[in-house]
């Protein structure tokens, strides 16, 4: 196929999932402010801060909004500003636009699907989302999200086009799975005494469940919520489609879909760089991860899958002599 299509068919995916997963981050957000002991102030920013963090977006915002951190604006940074290009507004715009341009190669069901979510967002604001309320409204994201890749997955064929969309997805989802943990992690950063307490144990809960991982955690592991086996089951678990390393995985067998790892050097690159990181999660401990710096080890995950989607536009989107390529819609910054 066209590489220009593959990239379009390949940033849909990717601009969706993150709209979704901004939802999310969003979401744990809002639900640990609410389980502070102190109850601080919406407005302090010690509350909302993390969010702006660790989306990488900390100078953007600054320059937007100023040095005071307030809820509204975050929430409206983060959901509804055309100007930040990883807001959940300019994601679901950028993935219409690709699909626009696309739309003999797609079904019209998922067309109207990406259309309609489009036009139904694109005049809201906090005063809708303060309406409605942080956890309906973002609900509702989620929802129309995963009604796009349940049409996708129903109406796409089994070519090169789905293997594309599927692994945009999935690096998307990887990457943003260890940005839901850093959110946790910026937030609390509890004190000594607070480890284990009931407060560690909701508030674990609530990263869980902003992964929809809640009713499935429960189910396949035992004993107390805690640090290590939540990021133990958000990282390494095999079975869990929104774990760092089930992502991993599934994208891996994508490029192996698309063609094998033994031609270009390029391709090859590609192909390897997605064989170790698997095989490093794989191997990777739960407790030396938290003792050598949470943070600092979901920092390398993703600058490696930032690495992988480079070795991917290499090896498939930008190779030749020639690098004349029409307009494309899509987030600059983070890959």
């Amino acid at each position: 196929m066209l590489s220009r299509v593959a990239n379009l068919i390949y940033w849909i995916a990717r601009q969706l999932e993150r709209a979704e997963n901004t939802a999310r981050i969003v979401e744990v957000n809002a639900a640990l402010v609410l389980d502070l002991q102190s109850r601080q102030a919406a407005d302090d920013p010690r509350a909302w801060e993390p969010l702006v963090f660790v989306t990488g977006s900390d100078e953007k915002f600054h320059e937007l909004y100023g040095e005071k951190i307030t809820e509204r604006a975050v929430v409206e940074f983060m959901l509804f500003d055309k100007r930040n290009p990883s807001s959940v507004l300019s994601c679901v715009g950028f993935a219409r636009e690709n699909a626009r341009c696309i739309r003999d190669q797609l079904s019209a069901e998922l067309w109207e699907t990406i259309n309609t979510f489009y036009l139904r967002l694109k005049d809201d604001d906090f005063t809708r989302y303060a309406q409605l309320g942080a956890a309906d409204y973002l609900a509702w994201i989620k929802t129309q999200t995963q009604l796009f890749h349940g049409v996708a997955d129903a109406m796409l064929p089994r070519t090169d086009a789905w293997w594309f969309y599927d692994l945009g997805r999935h690096l998307e989802r990887a990457d943003n799975t260890t940005r839901i943990l850093d959110v946790k992690y910026f937030m609390i950063l509890p004190g000594v005494q607070a480890v284990g307490s009931a407060l560690d144990m909701v508030q674990w809960a609530s990263v869980l469940r902003s992964c929809s991982a809640f009713e499935a955690f429960r189910r396949s592991r035992r004993g107390d919520l805690d640090l290590a086996r939540v990021v133990d089951y958000l990282i390494r678990d095999e079975a869990f489609p929104r774990s760092v390393r089930y992502a991993v995985e599934v994208a891996e067998q994508c490029l192996r879909r698309i063609g094998p790892g033994d031609g270009a050097p390029a391709v090859a690159a590609a192909h390897a760089l997605a064989r170790q990181l698997r095989e490093d999660l794989v191997a990777a401990d739960a407790k030396a991860i938290i003792a050598s710096g949470l943070h600092e080890y979901l920092d390398g995950i993703q600058v490696r899958l930032e690495g992988l989607h480079n070795a991917v536009q290499a090896a498939y989107i930008d190779y030749g002599l020639e690098k004349t390529r029409a307009p494309l819609a899509q987030a600059k910054g983070r890959a």
